[in-house]
């Protein structure tokens, strides 16, 4: 990276300057800031926002482009900044109110307590300025905001009726991810291997029985106590010329409980764990 180019790197809050401000979601993320942070970063593209304004990001599409391409790494800033953002939100949350909707157990203390959870196959404590891992070990950074996004969303109730990324709006620049990322890589990993499949997957989730529709393995993985992940797996079939393939199901409100980027990570969770049978 060249002086010139460190110099004048655009960073999270300057894009975010363009955006609407409104946090509409249409883009697939939360809110403007999270989107800004993803175009910095180079996990999202700057026209997934139909509504930036022209006149103030013209000057910063080529400043961002060279940056890019240069690849300079703002990752860290981006994370704090993002952090941040969220830190300010779960001050405005209500732990007493959203305890019962998100399926946590309050934990009363001074500023606020904090809530409990399961998260995966793990316990996690939130509170006004932080997460913790109840069961031991470190989160991630990016853990900890799909764990804040949950709080901030409030939980719903699931509909029960199960659906592809495909039928979630907004989810087109999501769908290739998902494939390449997730679903792509599974299929690699346990093509022939069914029940290596089973059994990476059973340690952290649960069966579903969906043979009669034609599925060769189906879990259901707890992400949060409102918030769950399915994992249909059709295994390979040589002498037919079928290749294994695999597909994530969300259930149809999911978008009310997590942003797009959000559930996009947890699936990169359950390929990651079941990939190295964590």
């Amino acid at each position: 990276m060249d002086r010139d180019t460190s110099k004048s790197r655009v960073a999270p809050l300057e894009l975010y300057k363009c955006t609407p401000r409104t946090n509409c979601g249409e883009c697939g993320s939360a809110t403007c800031l999270a989107f800004a942070t993803l175009v910095v970063t180079g996990r999202e593209k700057i026209g997934a926002c139909a509504h930036l304004d022209e006149e103030k990001v013209k000057p910063l599409r080529s400043r961002l482009e060279q940056q890019l391409s240069a690849g300079v790494g703002v990752s860290r800033e981006g994370f704090e900044k993002t952090m941040e953002f969220l830190s300010g939100e779960i001050l405005k949350c209500d732990f007493r109110v959203r305890a019962e909707s998100l399926g946590a157990k309050l934990e009363e203390g001074a500023g606020g307590g904090g809530l409990v959870f399961p998260y995966f196959n793990q316990a996690v404590l939130v509170t006004k300025s932080d997460i913790e891992n109840l069961s031991g070990g470190p989160l991630s950074a990016w853990e900890k905001i799909l764990i804040f996004n949950y709080v901030i969303g409030g939980g719903t109730e699931p509909s029960g009726a199960w659906v592809g990324m495909e039928s979630l709006p907004n989810s087109v620049s999501k769908i290739k991810s998902l494939r390449a990322h997730c679903e792509e890589v599974l299929g690699r990993h346990f093509s022939g291997r069914i029940e290596a499949f089973a059994k990476a997957v059973l340690a952290w989730g649960r069966e579903v029985d969906l043979k009669g529709e034609g599925v060769d393995f189906a879990v259901e993985f707890a992400i949060f106590p409102k918030l769950a992940i399915r994992l249909l797996f059709w295994d390979e079939v040589k002498d037919e010329g079928y290749a294994c393939r695999v597909k994530f199901l969300f259930d149809s409100r999911v978008l009310q409980v997590l942003d797009l980027e959000s559930l996009l990570f947890a699936c990169e969770q359950i390929t990651d764990r079941a990939a190295c049978g964590r």
